[in-house]
């Protein structure tokens, strides 16, 4: 199988930050039961399958974890936390700015579904926690 995949750690601090971050998370997938508000913490924090966008050679996945620093606020659309086991998959995650620093994130999943996080600023780490796998298949999207 070759030599392992560098586990990958990013930290956002700005708009373009969380768009990288947002391009490494495409097609992450996860279970509802898998986020948590750590309210006294002030973070949100959930694990994803992410699907290994910067291994070009065989279609891979590694989990990782991804946390929020800093959030005031948590609003849920179209998740439905009763169903521990509903499967969401990630397609972006943005950073808008209200009132510097502070704004809000949005986690937006396929189906409509969307995490809405009131953040003093801009401030989030994606870290592999495992080893990558071999993953079935490379996500593809039909444009229209």
């Amino acid at each position: 199988m070759g030599e392992a995949m560098k586990k990958l750690k990013l930290v956002a601090r700005d708009a373009d930050d969380m768009k990288v971050l947002s391009a490494c998370l495409q097609d992450s997938v996860m279970k509802v039961a898998d986020m948590a508000h750590l309210s006294q913490a002030r973070r949100f924090v959930l694990m994803v399958n992410r699907y290994c966008w910067e291994n070009d050679t065989q279609p891979m996945r590694a989990r990782a974890g991804l946390q929020f620093i800093g959030v005031d606020k948590v609003q849920l659309k179209h998740i439905n936390q009763q169903r521990g086991d509903g499967v969401l998959s990630v397609l972006a995650v943005e950073f808008v700015e209200a009132d510097a620093p502070a704004g809000a994130i949005s986690i937006i999943f396929s189906g409509g579904g969307e995490i809405r996080l009131a953040v003093e600023a801009c401030e989030a780490i994606l870290e592999d926690v495992s080893d990558a796998w071999p993953a079935r298949s490379k996500p593809a999207h039909e444009i229209d």
